[in-house]
């Protein structure tokens, strides 16, 4: 098992505040302000990294906005008590950094 505070140490270097939360026991990672590369531009939003199994996914990625246009079936969660938005994106290794679980994530909304 990866150490969260090491893991954390590498996502700031993405994501300067991000910040290390639990649900249901499990590690999940604000990623405020994250940039995203979308159809050739930046934007920004705040993000979620769950790097352990998450709703039958062995990792997953929520985000503030849904971007339809890339990704497929996107989903609405309520985590933390806030709405989130999920692509179906599935096999990314969660025995991966969590940067790089994070990395794959994001490629197919480039």
């Amino acid at each position: 098992m990866r150490d969260p505070a090491s893991e954390l140490r590498k996502l700031r270097r993405i994501c300067r505040r991000a910040e290390l939360h639990e649900d249901g026991g499990q590690p999940l990672v604000h990623l405020p302000e994250l940039r995203v590369q979308h159809a050739g531009a930046v934007e920004t939003v705040d993000g979620l990294l769950c790097p352990r199994q998450h709703s039958g996914y062995v990792s997953r990625l929520f985000l503030s906005k849904p971007f339809p246009n890339r990704g497929q079936n996107w989903t609405t969660h309520n985590i933390l008590g806030a709405p989130w938005h999920a692509m179906s994106w599935n096999g990314v290794d969660p025995g991966l950094g969590w940067d790089e679980i994070l990395g794959a994530h994001l490629r197919p909304l480039q």
